[in-house]
């Protein structure tokens, strides 16, 4: 009898011995352990939190930007009469070169009528950061086809074009059309417009920040 009751003690025992040895493994896989770190979670638990997404890069930000509205040059029939008429920059008007330009701004519907001065300058036309600009210009009494040359003096891309600078030719109505792209930075992007045996003309537009606007 005595041994049976010393038995069943034993039995209890070595199952309450079990019962705390259990317990203390599971607070040692969830608690931190002494003077160290937390116990890092598993892929399961790690999969469930949302991951931070990589900030998006220059590259990115132009790529949104030339998902532009369509400027009034690709259109087939030009609405010059849309256009309002700026007068040319500071200085005297006599000698200026013949032709004007048409710049369209479809961030702000800007559209304007630029006129020269003598040497050959436009005046200066706002536009926003990594803004899309139409451009019309009139490169004087040329014939059909004759090459045209387009630079960007100051930075910015053509949307349709690598590099710098790109030659065109002139269309039956005395002059070139493209799309123009600011760069990034604020200030002035001159570009030149130059024909075959005339003189060249300078376009500019000035990128400010519209968040300080």
């Amino acid at each position: 009898m005595k041994r049976r009751a010393y038995a069943a003690f034993a039995g209890l025992a070595i199952l309450g011995l079990g019962v705390i040895w259990f317990a203390n493994q599971s607070r040692e896989g969830t608690e931190p352990v002494a003077g160290g770190d937390a116990v890092k979670p598993t892929m399961e638990e790690a999969s469930d939190k949302p991951a931070k997404l990589p900030r998006p890069s220059a590259d990115a930000d132009k790529e949104l930007a030339a998902q532009r509205v369509p400027t009034d040059m690709s259109l087939d029939v030009f609405p010059r009469t849309s256009y309002t008429r700026r007068p040319s920059p500071a200085g005297p008007a006599a000698g200026a070169p013949t032709g004007g330009a048409f710049v369209h701004v479809p961030s702000d519907g800007k559209r304007l009528e630029l006129a020269p001065n003598q040497l050959g300058e436009f005046p200066v036309v706002d536009t926003r950061l990594l803004d899309t600009v139409g451009v019309r210009v009139e490169v004087g009494a040329v014939k059909p086809g004759t090459p045209v040359r387009v630079v960007l003096l100051d930075g910015g891309t053509f949307p349709s074009a690598e590099g710098v600078s790109q030659v065109l030719k002139s269309t039956d109505w005395g002059g070139v059309s493209f799309e123009f792209l600011t760069s990034g930075n604020i200030g002035s992007h001159r570009v030149l417009v130059q024909a075959a045996g005339q003189p060249s003309r300078i376009l500019d537009f000035n990128a400010v920040d519209s968040s300080d606007s």
